[in-house]
């Protein structure tokens, strides 16, 4: 076996014709076989001139000097799929990294299929059912398929380089900012992903020590006084049943549902204790205890795995889910502080920009608080307790970002601690109608926009479509108009954030949670962001030595 070799729809004069086609193209398909996902250990890679065939060099092969030539020179554009992970891989051969492209990413933000086989035969390409169906077992690696059949692996890592070519020029001509702007911020997430973030390890001790003594003793307590333990969903239901509730079954229908959800709709003490055990028992196990002994917080930015254009973080643990209360143990580096940049109601701010509803955009414009200014046009100040007026008037902008119903608006009240019946809630979204017509105006067109089209877009074209089979029925049809009414505002805020870590490229970026930018160090300045969106993104800057103690800087 060389460890040069051709595979595709091959030119006449073979791989001495592809080889000098490498050499004078100014773009190609790049793709790399590692180890495991995991292990980014390079066993070879695949460069693609055209979309027809690509060339396999193996590491340590002696025709890798033509590999490093290319990669290595900024005027060709390196076409990948998946480029934040390619990069990670490629790292060790000290490529250029300023010119590439990224047909994952291109089809992430056109809603369109995301694994590359499936994205192919979208796009009328067909690909081997060999490589189609093929995956590595649980425990096994690409390195195994490697010593098992090294063929396969050459010729599934130069189809997969040419099919990164071929999907990028099919897909060129829909491209919108949108793509720019997720291209833009890899290297941003590589970044992040690589220096993690300190931790206070005594702390992280402490709160596991607590975490510990709390739930054992709400275990056992729950055990003593209410005859069942907390960790049994069906001993829980059992019980509660015995105590006269009423519970919804499961979708099994063999045991009582006792989710999140139904609980808080129980007034009873083992609901409100059962609750309060699994709360500290997910903090302990899923946020605290993996970062016990650890020196740094890691986590992996997926780029492309919310519909929204949101970024998602996992493994070890999810950064963007962090509980307030335990945001304390993360640190600056030695000698440094933490800046936090927070984009202040930024998605009610988009809101109000895509509906061009003259009162809310006037409110912003006049730096009015968005939820008093809601509470005294719908005249919710008549309440007796204006905290409540304000809280209401809170839930009802942001249950109409999400489109919610009566039904949604009197239990987001509730979490609020404000009861209010279902006619109650009628009256409420109606009164905002007339209050907002704009945003009313907006509600009903993107519902037309919906139904007839089965699509919608974020300011800089981002595309969400709804799945046909969930339009044609009644239930599902008003529940995919309402995850398809928040995209464009939800997605619009995501791509502003975006724009702003882009624009501050360069500063010690550490933490990325929606809204929010946290930096390591230096601040960036407050112009670098200016005019980052067609209307006002007012900024709330704040410093401290913990990302659990920020101080606001005016």
């Amino acid at each position: 076996m060389s460890t040069v070799e051709a595979y595709g729809n091959l030119p006449p004069s073979g791989l001495p014709q592809i080889l000098q086609e490498l050499n004078s193209a100014s773009i190609i398909g790049v793709d790399t076989e590692t180890i495991s996902i995991k292990d980014k250990s390079l066993i070879g890679l695949a460069l693609a001139p055209n979309p027809n065939y690509a060339v396999w060099f193996q590491l340590g092969s002696p025709y890798f000097h033509i590999v490093l030539s290319i990669l290595r020179n900024p005027k060709i554009t390196k076409v990948l799929y998946n480029s934040k992970f390619d990069f990670q891989a490629l790292e060790p051969l000290q490529i250029d990294e300023s010119n590439f492209e990224d047909s994952m990413i291109l089809a992430y933000t056109l809603n369109l299929p995301l694994k590359l086989y499936e994205l192919a035969s979208h796009l009328k390409h067909p690909v081997p059912d060999k490589f189609y169906f093929f995956s590595i077992s649980k425990n096994g690696t690409m390195l195994d398929t490697w010593n098992a059949d090294p063929n396969f692996v050459i010729q599934k890592c130069c189809l997969d380089a040419s099919l990164a070519l071929y999907c990028w020029y099919k897909l060129l001509p829909s491209i919108t900012e949108s793509y720019y702007i997720d291209h833009n911020i890899v290297h941003i997430l590589r970044h992040m992903e690589k220096v993690g973030v300190k931790l206070d390890t005594d702390l992280v001790t402490k709160l596991s020590s607590e975490l510990e003594t709390q739930t054992s003793f709400l275990r056992q307590f729950i055990q003593t006084t209410e005859g069942c333990d907390p960790n049994s969903n069906r001993q829980v239901g059992i019980i509660l049943a015995q105590k006269g509730w009423r519970l919804p079954y499961t979708k099994s229908k063999r045991q009582l549902k006792v989710d999140e959800k139904t609980l808080r709709e129980v007034p009873d003490p083992l609901a409100q204790l059962v609750l309060t055990y699994r709360g500290k028992a997910k903090l302990k196990s899923t946020y605290v205890n993996p970062l016990l002994n650890l020196p740094r917080a890691y986590t992996h930015y997926n780029n492309t795995s919310v519909i929204t254009g949101r970024l998602s973080s996992s493994d070890p643990i999810n950064m963007q889910n962090i509980p307030d209360s335990l945001r304390a143990i993360f640190l600056p580096d030695q000698g440094s502080v933490l800046w936090s940049y927070d984009a202040n109601q930024i998605e009610l701010r988009v809101l109000a920009y895509l509906a061009q509803d003259k009162v809310m955009m006037k409110a912003f414009a006049d730096g009015a608080d968005i939820h008093k200014e809601t509470m005294d046009r719908m005249g919710l100040n008549t309440m007796s307790n204006s905290i409540q007026a304000r809280k209401l008037a809170k839930v009802l902008n942001f249950t109409t970002v999400y489109l919610g119903g009566e039904q949604t608006l009197v239990a987001s009240a509730r979490k609020e601690g404000i009861n209010i019946t279902r006619a109650e809630a009628a009256d409420f979204q109606a009164r905002y109608s007339q209050t907002y017509t704009g945003v009313r105006d907006y509600i009903q067109n993107q519902r037309d926009q919906i139904m007839k089209y089965g699509y919608v877009t974020t300011l800089y074209g981002r595309i969400r479509k709804a799945e046909p089979y969930r339009m044609g029925t009644p239930k599902l049809q008003e529940e995919t108009i309402r995850e398809l009414f928040n995209m464009p505002i939800q997605g619009t805020a995501a791509e502003i954030t975006k724009k702003m870590m882009a624009r501050a490229n360069g500063y010690d970026l550490r933490i990325q949670v929606h809204d929010e930018l946290v930096y390591n160090k230096t601040c960036p300045p407050l112009n670098l962001f200016e005019n980052v969106a067609p209307f006002q993104t007012p900024l709330a800057l704040k410093v401290g030595l913990n990302w659990g103690n920020l101080k606001e800087v005016k």
